[in-house]
């Protein structure tokens, strides 16, 4: 009779064989409780590579977006605040219009002054206006120096004439990798107009005219601060309009970006989660794949020659 024992190189083919089922278990395990479809970059290096491509340019749009929200933070501060400028502008002309009519005398044009010089600290307020500790109308000169800390200053208060101490600097945040957006206009631009202090679109010199105007009784200097407050109007209507138009702009390309991350998460995705329904196959089959590797070992590690002799 012929007694044939297993082969030590059968029983290393079969233990190799068990080690990787083993491994394509532990593997497809570590899929389905993490979601990753690459468990190591050298599954798949193109894969891999892709993956962190697409996330550089996620996180990139992602940081782009947080500009985006910081400008029109800015921005948004700046057409409110014009916009409460352009309502006081507005009720200065009222009280102009007022002023010139022929039933008014020095006494009521008198008084009508005192309203001018409440709206008069109004704006002169709001042109110092501060957000986040940041003064929004001056340039770059945010923070103001020791010398003169405010933006704008009454050069002899309460009825000098009012100084800009800021710059014409723009503030710009990059909001593509090519793109930045000026997140400020300057207070000269804003309250000086195109003439700049002093002139037509002057609304500070505008509102000083009105008030010495009603003060002194003076119908021609009333009538030319009306006229002069309607182009300073014109001015702010001017800045808030390009304030507008910024935040609309970048509106739009929040949601360029906003939806180019969804396109790039989604194939990010696609590269990189598990396929649920592949690894669980694989990994019950590899599990029955197991038991029965386990069972043929068994089953050779008891027959020998000793089986036999007895």
């Amino acid at each position: 009779m012929t007694i044939r024992t297993p082969s030590t190189s059968q029983t290393q083919q079969t233990i190799l064989d068990l080690e990787r089922t083993q491994s394509r278990l532990a593997q497809n395990q570590t899929r389905i409780s993490t979601g990753n479809r690459l468990t190591s970059p050298g599954e798949d290096p193109a894969a891999s590579a892709s993956i962190l491509e697409l996330g550089s340019s996620i996180q990139a749009n992602t940081q782009y977006l947080k500009q985006a929200d910081t400008a029109m933070g800015y921005l948004s501060s700046s057409e409110d605040i014009v916009s409460a400028s352009i309502s006081d502008v507005e009720r200065l002309q009222e009280l102009a219009t007022q002023a010139l009519g022929t039933t008014n005398t020095a006494a009521t044009r008198s008084a009508e002054a005192y309203e001018v010089d409440s709206l008069r600290t109004h704006l002169l307020g709001l042109a110092n206006t501060q957000v986040q500790g940041k003064y929004i109308f001056a340039g770059t000169q945010t923070l103001g120096t020791a010398a003169h800390p405010l933006p704008f200053e009454d050069a002899a208060p309460p009825a000098g004439p009012i100084n800009y101490w800021g710059n014409s600097g723009s503030i710009d945040l990059a909001v593509t990798a090519t793109t930045k957006v000026s997140t400020n206009i300057p207070g000269n631009t804003v309250f000086f107009g195109a003439g700049g202090q002093g002139s037509s679109s002057d609304v500070f010199q505008a509102v000083t005219d009105l008030r010495d105007g009603l003060n002194t009784n003076n119908v021609a200097l009333i009538t030319s601060a009306s006229a002069n407050l309607q182009t300073s109007l014109n001015s702010l209507i001017k800045s808030q309009t390009d304030l507008g138009g910024r935040q609309a702009g970048l509106l739009n390309l929040k949601d360029t970006l906003s939806s180019f991350n969804v396109t790039l998460q989604g194939m990010q995705s696609n590269q990189q989660d598990t396929d649920y329904a592949k690894s669980i196959t694989e990994y019950s089959n590899d599990q029955i794949a197991q038991t029965a590797t386990l069972n043929v070992l068994g089953r050779t590690n008891k027959t020998n020659l000793f089986d036999y002799l007895a």
